[in-house]
């Protein structure tokens, strides 16, 4: 097992660096950059409570069942207020367009009428995890809120990531989903030297070993119907592409480890390719604020 997301002092030079491989993604990196940048700062100084790992069934875990759906990840006590708070500036930086509902959203928060914490209650009413009395009572927009929360959840799960994974000793999963979380991957990444890929969750961070000869998503395991689609002259950016369950996973191939790299910071540069499977009628494993383009 390996995490890929990288401290906050590396992310500013990796997307430099992104930006220099892929200019048209300059526009999404800059937007995304102070975010990604105060979720890796935040989830780097969270104070948690230790993570009981001996809770963790492996049995369970081969048999499919992740992390989340055997222990609670979000410990209880905690507003993450700071947190939210700290995230809705960094929205605001990258994104001026939604400075101002983050500055009413936040003001909010400060003033306990949204309460975080009642995102990640397991007795937390609904659904659509978007705030509904929130939505209604405040005149938010439910997208907006479900974005914040996203990101606060972002950061609370790479920090839980970080200690679960102890409990994941390679060979003991081998879904296309994320152990910790289950979300579907966001990107994957083959090492030229040996040929192994690793999925990448966008929702915790986590990253893991998976077959190259099955579909994370729908598991078909099969010689025909699965390809890469590559752009001419990048030959080390391709998306996984399956016949059978229209789905697709941008794809990067490394050599060496010379270079730092961010996972989320490389997805969000290969927004080309998210442009160019839609257009082909495939959809993403998972959607992402970055790639969802219709």
């Amino acid at each position: 097992m390996i995490l890929s997301s990288q401290s906050a002092s590396d992310i500013p030079a990796i997307i430099d660096r992104a930006i220099e491989q892929n200019p048209h993604a300059e526009n999404l990196l800059r937007a995304f950059g102070p975010i990604i940048l105060r979720e890796r700062e935040l989830a780097a100084g969270l104070a948690l409570p230790p993570l009981d790992v001996s809770q963790i069934d492996r049995e369970r875990l081969k048999a499919g069942v992740p992390v989340n759906r055997q222990i609670d990840l979000f410990p209880s006590g905690n507003d993450w207020k700071a947190v939210a708070l700290a995230l809705a500036a960094a929205i605001g930086e990258g994104l001026p367009s939604l400075a101002g509902e983050m500055n009413r959203l936040s003001e909010w928060i400060a003033a306990g009428k949204i309460r975080p914490a009642d995102f990640f209650s397991s007795a937390a009413p609904a659904s659509d995890g978007t705030g509904g009395a929130a939505q209604k009572n405040l005149a938010l927009s439910p997208s907006n809120i479900s974005f914040l929360m996203s990101l606060v959840a972002r950061v609370i799960l790479e920090a839980r990531a970080k200690e679960a994974a102890k409990a994941l000793d390679d060979g003991v999963w081998e879904k296309g989903y994320c152990p910790i979380c289950g979300a579907f991957p966001s990107v994957a990444l083959i090492e030229e030297q040996g040929g192994k890929r690793f999925l990448h969750c966008s929702a915790c961070g986590q990253d893991w070993r998976y077959t190259r000869v099955s579909c994370p998503y729908c598991e078909k395991e099969a010689q025909s119907g699965m390809e890469y689609f590559y752009v001419e002259n990048k030959t080390q950016e391709s998306a996984f592409i399956c016949d059978q369950c229209k789905k697709y996973l941008v794809t990067l191939y490394r050599v060496g480890h010379v270079l730092a790299r961010d996972m989320d910071v490389s997805a969000i540069s290969l927004v080309h390719l998210d442009m160019i499977m839609q257009d082909k009628g495939f959809a993403p494993m998972t959607l992402c604020s970055w790639n969802v383009l219709k």
